[in-house]
């Protein structure tokens, strides 16, 4: 993938004003849509097609272009179950395209916010939140990218057949691959629309967020940026796999695909079936994830993080106080988390409830929350505050509209006022709330620490009686936030592990 990261030293080739702006990248030329001083280009292909012979095979780069390309608008969207935000979106194998948004062409180097979309590793793309993000982020003087990357089972795939036909290649993290491609990208182009290539700060949200502790832990992604903030991407419980699961799991979707065998011989059959089919051998809730496969992934993300085998840069990890939300889509009932992870409620009660008070569907809800969520996004901070800066927060910001309505935030809300403007047409509130975070967020993109004039102060996420900032109507750093909670999730993670606790 080294190809991927070629500099570029061209510059910005002036342009009819009614043609958009053009700007010269490290594979050619791209117009986009003027927007001020800067512009909007959206879809530049970062690498070839990944269908064909190139299905689950590391990101290739692009062939050269000498016209102009045509970056007035989004490219396909990986393949993916059609959902009510993407009917109609056109979908295609050629789908690693690559969005940025700048306030300024000329006039210095200004920080870059690189977004990382969620949706479960099956569904989504970088067009989501990217308008919103930008209108937001290019007014504080910061460009805003985001990137595609193969989804579902074309981008997480590990079977025996692809170890015999690419020898050297760690098969699995396609996915992953890609982002890290994109990020090369960003490092040999993104200087050429004003941007600065050593202040690059990596968000997501969901999948989003368990991508950005994916590439903290990534050797692959070294170098590649100065700051890291996970929203609710979890991290210590179902963050990655064995790839000797994976492969198991591998063959099994390849027999419900029709093929059989263990051989290159049956990648070559998975390769003729189009996207439809490959989706449809994996039917049910979505159970995709990270694969420790000794190259992009060497080791658990938690454990690499607990050692110190991360990107040594800035990091925020957080999460909302009703993660529970998102278990309809991931299927994590009461029996799944007893089955697949040894849940035992009994135990768990005697923590959450001693004096007997709570209904089992509250206690399911709240070990919902804290065991994939809050557990994971307080013990990254931790043992990545080993090393570095950190911080970590809690949102349960409720708007006066749905209070007593809703149990607390859901998945991913901190996201509308992090990245968005429309919480401002909410009330007053939600609009100071959002600039609140705003500014969290532009200072942390900007020098690597959240903090800032007048803003309630942010303590990194360490000593006797750490706590993350817990957001609300206000917000303020809760020292031993869920304390006796957290410590049995991380108890359990470090008798696994055989690691200290966070």
């Amino acid at each position: 993938m080294a190809g991927l990261s070629l500099m570029s030293a061209s510059m910005v080739v002036a342009s009819p004003a009614a043609e958009g702006p053009v700007v010269k990248t490290a594979f050619g030329p791209i117009r986009g849509v003027a927007e001020g001083q800067g512009g909007i280009f959206k879809g530049i292909p970062f690498a070839r097609s990944t269908g064909g012979d190139r299905r689950w095979t590391p990101p290739v780069p692009v062939t050269p272009w000498t016209q102009p390309f045509d970056a007035s608008r989004f490219g396909p969207i990986c393949p993916q179950p059609e959902t009510p935000e993407g009917r109609g979106v056109a979908q295609s194998e050629d789908c690693l395209s690559i969005n940025v948004a700048t306030p300024a062409l000329k006039g210095g180097k200004k920080p870059v916010l690189v977004l990382i979309h969620g949706g479960a590793f099956f569904v989504g793309s970088g067009a989501e939140k990217f308008d919103e993000a930008a209108r937001v982020y290019n007014a504080r003087g910061i460009l805003v990218v985001s990137i595609n990357y193969r989804l579902g089972r074309l981008g997480f795939f590990s079977h025996p057949g692809l170890r015999e036909e690419q020898p050297g290649v760690a098969p699995g993290n396609y996915w992953l691959m890609d982002q890290v491609a994109g990020l090369n990208w960003v490092r040999g182009n993104i200087a050429q629309f004003g941007g600065d290539p050593d202040k690059v700060t990596i968000m997501g949200c969901s999948a989003g967020g368990s991508s950005i502790n994916a590439l903290m832990a990534s050797p692959r992604a070294r170098g590649l940026f100065a700051r890291a903030s996970a929203h609710s991407g979890g991290g210590i419980n179902n963050a990655t796999r064995p790839q000797a699961q994976a492969e198991r799991e591998g063959v099994a979707f390849a027999a419900r695909a029709g093929v059989t065998g263990k051989g290159k011989e049956a990648i070559a059959a998975l390769r003729k079936l189009d996207p439809a089919a490959i989706m449809a051998a994996d039917p049910g809730p979505p159970n995709f994830g990270a694969v420790v496969d000794g190259e992009m992934i060497p080791e658990e993300t938690a454990i690499a993080f607990a050692k110190g085998d991360i990107a040594r840069v800035p990091y925020i990890a957080g999460s909302t106080s009703n993660e529970a939300s998102v278990f309809g889509l991931m299927g994590f009932d009461e029996r799944v988390l007893e089955d697949r992870f040894g849940i035992d409620f009994a135990t768990v009660r005697k923590v959450y409830d001693p004096e007997g008070k709570l209904g089992q569907a509250e206690l399911l809800r709240q070990v919902q929350t804290d065991f994939i969520f809050t557990s994971a996004a307080m013990a990254t901070a931790a043992l990545a505050g080993r090393w570095q800066p950190s911080w970590s927060y809690h949102f349960a910001y409720v708007p006066p509209a749905q209070r007593g309505k809703v149990a607390g935030a859901p998945h991913c809300a901190d996201m509308g006022y992090t990245l968005g403007a429309a919480k401002a047409s909410q009330g007053e509130e939600n609009a100071r709330l959002a600039r609140m975070m705003q500014d969290y967020w532009t200072n942390f993109i900007r020098n690597g620490d959240p903090n800032g004039a007048g803003l309630p102060r942010w303590t990194e996420y360490k000593g006797a009686h750490r706590g993350p900032l817990l957001i609300g109507s206000k917000a303020a750093v809760a020292p031993d936030f869920r304390a006796p909670h957290l410590a049995y999730w991380w108890k359990s993670w470090a008798e696994r592990t055989n690691q200290t606790p966070p």
